[in-house]
Formats: structure tokens, C-alpha cells, sequence
């Protein structure tokens, strides 16, 4: 089994290269941070083309995790933000104004598991 990660530090602007290097590469998972996205912008539809299904956590700021598996790979446990709550709305559209100190790192998207193949993959 191949597995890879990269911090590609805002998936949109990368996406190009992103799916430049699955077919070359071609690893079974692919763990990715800053992604600097929000879930309901991934590109699900992008890593659906390339042959893998992503599960994408993200509040769309400077973090945001995903895990791309080749495609039809059942998950089971998935675990996000630690376990411990959703993260805070603080992407593009979002209500509330938060000041530099209020941010706790524990309340953003940086962290994403599950199990496949029998193995806990985790991408921070």
C-alpha cells in the first residue's frame, strides 16, 4: 500500500498539480493539510475524476484536512476535530467576528481519521 501526504497549502490553488502528481504517483491515500478550504468547497468532484473519493474537514480559513482513498475503499470511524465538537464558521459568508485571541486551536479543522483497509489514517 502507497501512502503519501502533503500540506499543499490551499488546495484550490493547487488542485492542478494535485491531480498532476495522483497520476503519476498514483498512491492508494493521500493524507492533505491546509487545504484552506470548506467542506462544501472541496473538490470532491476533481478527486472522483482522478479515481478516489476525498473526506474533506475544513472551516475554510489557513487549515482544512482531507483524505483522499482510491475509489470504493470503505471507511468506518470517522473522527474529526479531535473528537471533541465541531469546529467554529469562520470561512467565506460566515456571521461571527472572531479576534486574533479568541482563536483555539483545538476549535479548527486540523484534524481528520477513519479506518480503512484496517488501519486508522490520520491527516493533521
Amino acid at each position: 500500500m502507497r501512502i503519501a501526504t502533503w500540506n499543499v497549502n490551499s488546495l484550490k490553488a493547487r488542485l492542478e498539480k494535485v491531480e498532476w502528481w495522483l497520476e503519476r504517483a498514483a498512491p492508494d491515500v493521500l493524507l492533505i493539510q491546509e487545504t484552506k478550504l470548506t467542506d462544501a468547497e472541496a473538490p470532491v468532484m476533481a478527486f472522483t475524476m482522478a479515481g478516489y473519493d476525498l473526506v474533506h474537514h475544513g472551516e475554510g480559513r489557513w487549515n482544512g484536512v482531507g483524505i483522499a482513498l482510491r475509489k470504493g475503499t470503505p471507511v468506518d470511524g470517522i473522527v474529526t476535530n479531535f473528537g471533541d465538537g465541531p469546529v467554529r464558521d469562520s470561512g467565506p459568508g460566515a456571521t461571527t467576528a472572531f479576534a486574533e485571541e479568541d482563536f483555539n486551536p483545538f476549535d479548527e479543522a486540523r484534524m481528520l481519521s477513519f479506518v480503512a483497509h484496517g488501519i486508522r489514517f490520520v491527516s493533521l
